[in-house]
């Protein structure tokens, strides 16, 4: 089917979006559900080795419930998928997670303790990861079974918003096995200064995995039946303008410490996906090292994960009901190569 055909189709539906950190959930009764329903249509190009393009559409549904008993707040949800491509392209296409099937998506109790200068977290369970990121370094559908944690300090008069560490270790769930653990922590700090908000934040991310195939492949010049590890030094700011037409800007850099080999990403956005009917444009520039990233496990929605660079636009419609439209196009270069994968997107997003 010609992409323009499902373009107009699902446009008339209702419009598109990447998926997004949720809405906080607004439910007042725990036996009821909140949802997140995901619409997409995805077409690849490569201009050389037709055998990796492809049509492909899906939809996603998400369903939270929660409970909150003082400090103790109790998270438990599923994601149910359908593709049209089915399961068996998941590994050659990439996929961090099944095109079809229903699985947990989050299981995991959730301990806080705030006062007028201080906060602290400790999550137990399946979840989500707390810690700041680019889609170079990690992919925000991802989850693992294991323990988060973030405490901080804040300003009673509201300049200091965050100045804290934030950590995140477990046994992480993907398509492709390999017995994968993380362990990661950072520093932040989050200002605001009225006009401008700001962000800083450094760490250093641990992932160690057993070698196969696919994004599970053994490091260059690493024993291939031997556990691989990757250790890199990750940091990371933004600035955002918070006038009537938000303007932000982000930057983020990765650093393997044994080779170091570095990878990158810079975004530029305007607008915001807040505000119903105004439209928000992002642009994304990304370079990935053979090395200075965490390939498998950095974001699903770029074709190559290792060893290139490219550039991405995100266009997103606000709409009533926290509707989310968005329409992407993303061209990138493998590293050696001289000609360039497109990669489009629609989405329609209904957020929790």
């Amino acid at each position: 089917m010609p992409i323009r055909r499902w373009t107009l189709g699902l446009a008339a539906v209702i419009a598109f979006g990447q998926e997004a950190a949720p809405f906080q959930p607004e439910v007042a009764d725990p036996r009821k559900p909140a949802w997140e329903l995901t619409l997409r249509g995805d077409r690849l190009d490569n201009p050389v080795d037709a055998g990796d393009s492809f049509r492909r559409t899906a939809l996603q549904l998400r369903l939270r419930w929660s409970w909150d008993l003082d400090a103790l707040h109790l998270e438990a949800g599923t994601r149910s998928a359908m593709g049209s491509d089915g399961n068996r392209f998941n590994a050659p296409r990439w996929d961090q997670q099944p095109s079809n099937g229903t699985q947990v998506d989050v299981a995991h109790g959730d301990l806080s303790w705030a006062s007028a200068r201080s906060f602290g977290t400790l999550s137990l369970g399946f979840q989500e990861n707390g810690l700041l990121s680019s889609q170079a370094l990690w992919d925000r559908n991802l989850r693992f079974l294991g323990a988060g944690g973030r405490v901080g300090l804040r300003d009673s008069e509201g300049l200091v918003q965050e100045a804290g560490l934030r950590a995140s270790v477990g046994r992480v769930r993907n398509v492709l096995g390999g017995d994968m653990d993380l362990a990661a922590g950072q520093a932040v700090l989050k200002l605001d200064t009225g006009p401008w908000s700001w962000t800083a934040h450094a760490g250093r991310w641990n992932l160690s995995w057993n070698p196969g195939a696919e994004r599970l492949r053994a490091l260059p010049g690493a024993d291939p039946l031997a556990r691989q590890k990757l250790v890199l030094d990750a940091v990371g700011a933004s600035a955002r303008w918070n006038c009537r037409f938000p303007l932000e800007a982000r930057w983020f850099e990765a650093k393997n410490r044994r080779t170091g080999e570095n990878s990158e990403e810079v975004q530029a956005t305007a607008g915001s996906r807040e505000r119903l009917y105004w439209p928000q444009l992002s642009i994304t520039w990304q370079r990935l090292s053979s090395t200075g990233t965490l390939y498998p496990v950095n974001g699903d929605e770029w074709w190559f994960y290792r060893r290139a660079k490219g550039h991405r636009a995100d266009l997103s419609l606000p709409l009533p009901g926290h509707w989310l439209a968005t329409l992407v196009y993303l061209r990138q270069r493998a590293d050696g190569e001289d000609y360039d994968v497109t990669r489009k997107q629609i989405v329609l997003v209904k957020r929790f």
